[in-house]
């Protein structure tokens, strides 16, 4: 994982007085040429007559293969260069990338089916007359800063092999890869079996060479190239330059880990890029939606704009780590930009650029499933349908005068979220138009319609009325399937249902389906109620920019501070009645805010009238004590046993906990001691605030486990099953905006991505529900 130079000793090291060993990789070099290692170039002058001495020295040879994993963040270079400065050099593009070098070129991505065929052969070594007469020269070419005093020379390269995924055609490929690397390291015959080379040719899909021999580079078999290599170990080609500091002349070395972490992260972007630079192939002509002609568009100036971010972005590392290597400059600098909003900002636009191009990869194969089950796919939002429409008018703007069809109408996030009942009705369309040849299937999309689909719903001829009804009524599914944006937010159609009173829920009827109870319980502070108030808005809206453009839903009355601008300016942020918070305590920090249990009841949406229903409960840790702390859980017991119990039991936490306070430890004993024992399998553990650790559970993880086995409650699950990480911070954001607080782009980009993430985390923690609760129900009948 790459780790924020920010967090690194800003320290350089005065290399001025050493000599340096570094990798060919620029083959001009010379006994006597000039070197600037600040960018790790030759230079074309050189020392005027200079004379070189050869070396009697034995030959060098060295060798190894190394396995390719994929564990941790693709570094190509490390396999094969041991020197953090000369890989920083080449990461950069400061020094030319020929031989080892243009290994940062390689198109795929390694994994554990990838061979590095790592050899080296060092026959010849020349050195440079005694130094100290050339020391006395003048030097004027500035760049300068050491002296090529020593080359190594000989045949040097790596060979990048991708092998069948198969064990045992590893095994029986790695041994014969073996057998010819001893062969070249003791100069032996290669004599392998037919039997041998035919796996070789079989099991070695690719075999690309990076070589300072050019005859090498257009092998494209190990076996060729090893024949070759035996028969050329005469090359002279540079392996290896040792570099004489030139007098007066400044050099300074990077950290390691600053060097490293540069390195990390400049490949990390770059290879974000080269993932983003496959999509853009279609140019929009045969895309059926206006909306992805217009996104595939701006997808593609998004990127275009990002390029020259991060083009200018690197040309600013590139200049600050010479100017460092020159003593111009100390670290400070490169840190301050590296952890600069300029940086944070080009990681957010990446992350939000992925996200736009999964969508928009997402919809386009969903039109081509469509296509393929030969329904027609019509954007809703290029017909005018407006909030003043029924449902005649909406069928007459879709189809016109047809008379033998079936409009299925949804949306994506209807399709997400029931994505069973989605198959049912397409299922259900693909067999009717089996036995009726002429019937025409229509899926009308109003994702991108202001007018929205509250449920999915499919209309036929059947379904509208004749014209001498339309001035006296309106078709009777109207309310059920269509419902404006503008609605009240307590309609029917709103997705989330009002808030009930303190007492406790009446069972609904069969005919509306059943309601699932979950209990909600936290420390105060934990953020139970604004979780609630997050999730009303996260189950309605998909996306952060849909909830801007309508009211947010405010089950209860926030009351919120946050700090904006470079001086941290405070905010104090209200929103709702404060007025009519008779069960809200904003005035005694410490406290429960919540003062009794209240429920809140959602409708999912689904076909057979599911309704979710969290009861909100007061927080324990209360400031006035343990005696509090018991008589809220007294009265959770007494709520619970009014209502004849709960079908989920939701246990909120913050995930960058350092301890666990005890009330958990007596929260868990004393529910189970009134929960039904199936009722373990039934706890859910949630998460607030988890963007600062990338929404995983973080430190809280290990409390938790550690706290159900001293409690002997290990068999309570708690793995990603029935673990949710949210991010209230951008429910915070939007209600922020209805106070007219301004933010940056930068903020809104993350709590975009923060909605995203909290949204696909509702979704899931519904789904969970659903499933768990079916299957209870299943088990009981």
């Amino acid at each position: 994982m790459f780790t924020s130079p920010m967090e690194t000793e800003a320290i350089s090291y005065d290399a001025s007085s050493i000599d340096l060993k570094r990798t060919a990789i620029d083959f001009s070099g010379q006994i006597g040429s000039f070197y600037d290692a600040c960018q790790d170039r030759v230079l074309e002058q050189s020392i005027e007559n200079c004379r070189e001495l050869p070396v009697q020295t034995d030959v060098t040879v060295q060798g190894e293969i190394k396995c390719g994993y994929d564990e941790q963040p693709q570094n190509i270079l490390r396999f094969v260069f041991q020197d953090d400065h000369t890989r920083l050099s080449i990461v950069l593009g400061l020094t030319s990338r020929t031989g080892r070098a243009s290994l940062i070129t390689y198109p795929h991505q390694y994994d554990e089916c990838t061979r590095f065929f790592c050899y080296s052969c060092a026959n010849h070594v020349h050195k440079i007359a005694e130094m100290a007469e050339y020391n006395a020269q003048p030097i004027s070419f500035s760049a300068a800063t050491h002296v090529i005093t020593h080359i190594e020379s000989g045949i040097d390269l790596v060979a990048v092999m991708q092998l069948r995924s198969n064990k045992d055609a590893e095994t029986a490929t790695d041994r014969i890869l073996n057998e010819l690397l001893e062969c070249l390291l003791h100069d032996g015959n290669i004599s392998l079996s037919s039997e041998d080379e035919e796996i070789l040719a079989k099991n070695i899909v690719q075999t690309t060479v990076y070589t300072n021999v050019d005859e090498l580079k257009n092998l494209t078999s190990i076996l060729d190239v090893s024949h070759h290599i035996l028969r050329s170990k005469t090359s002279i080609r540079p392996i290896t330059y040792t570099l004489r500091p030139i007098k007066c002349s400044k050099f300074t070395l990077l950290p390691r880990e600053l060097s490293e972490n540069i390195e990390d992260y400049v490949l990390q972007r770059v290879t974000d890029m080269r993932q983003l630079e496959k999509f853009g192939t279609n140019d929009g002509s045969n895309l059926l939606s206006e909306h992805l002609k217009v996104q595939l568009t701006n997808i593609k100036a998004q990127r275009s704009d990002l390029k020259n971010i991060l083009r200018n972005e690197f040309k600013q590392i590139s200049n600050l780590v010479i100017a460092i290597r020159c003593g111009q400059t100390d670290c400070s600098r490169l840190q301050e930009l590296l952890g600069s909003d300029a940086r944070k900002t080009a990681e957010v636009s990446i992350n939000h650029l992925k996200q736009n191009i999964m969508q928009f990869e997402q919809k386009e194969n969903f039109i081509q499933y469509l296509k393929q089950k030969n329904i027609e796919y019509l954007d809703a939002s290029a017909y005018k349908i407006n909030e003043h429409d029924g449902e005649i008018a909406i069928v007459k703007k879709l189809v016109g005068d047809k008379q033998n069809y079936r409009i299925f109408c949804s949306s994506d996030l209807l399709n997400h979220n029931n994505s069973n009942e989605f198959q049912k009705l397409i299922s259900g369309l693909i067999e009717e138009a089996n036995t009726n040849p002429g019937l025409c299937l229509i899926y009308a999309d109003f994702s991108y319609c202001s007018f929205r689909v509250s449920t999915m719903a499919v209309l036929s001829p059947s379904t509208r009325m004749n014209e001498d009804k339309i001035e006296h009524a309106s078709s009777p599914s109207i309310e059920t399937v269509f419902a404006p944006s503008d609605i009240p937010e307590k309609s029917i159609e709103d997705p989330v249902a009002e808030a009930v009173s303190n007492t406790p829920p009446v069972a609904p009827s069969a005919s509306t389906g059943e309601t699932i109870r979950i209990l909600l319980l936290g420390e105060t502070g934990v953020g139970k109620s604004t979780f609630i108030n997050a999730f009303a808005n996260y189950h309605k809206y998909s996306t952060l920019a849909l909830a801007e453009s309508s009211q947010p839903v405010v089950l209860m009355p926030v009351s919120f501070m946050i700090t904006t601008g470079n001086d941290f300016t405070e905010h104090v942020i209200q929103f709702g009645d404060m007025n009519d918070s008779h069960n809200e305590d904003f005035h005694r920090p410490g406290q429960s805010v919540t003062q009794h249990c209240k429920s809140y009841t959602f409708d999912l949406n689904h076909s057979d009238g599911k309704k979710l229903c969290i009861i909100d409960t007061p927080g324990f840790c209360d400031t006035r004590g343990m005696e509090q702390d018991d008589h809220n859980m007294q009265h959770i017991l007494d709520y619970i046993k009014d209502i004849n119990g709960v079908d989920f039991t939701c246990i909120l936490f913050k995930p960058n906990d350092a301890r666990l306070s005890i009330f958990y430890r007596s929260c868990f004993t004393q529910l189970l001691s009134i929960l039904h024992t199936t009722s373990v399998n039934n706890i859910i553990f949630c998460f607030t605030n988890s963007r600062s650790t990338l929404y995983s559970p973080g430190d809280t993880a290990p409390l938790i486990k550690k706290m159900l086995t001293q409690v002997s409650l290990a068999n309570i699950p708690f793995k990603k099953d029935n673990a949710f990480c949210f991010d209230s911070e951008s429910f915070r954001y939007l209600v922020a905006l209805q106070n007219r607080i301004s933010f940056d782009h930068l903020d809104k980009q993350e709590y975009e991505n923060s909605w995203i993430h909290s949204v696909s985390q509702t979704n899931r923690l519904i789904r969970y529900i659903c499933d768990n609760f079916d299957a209870s129900r299943r088990r009981d009948q």
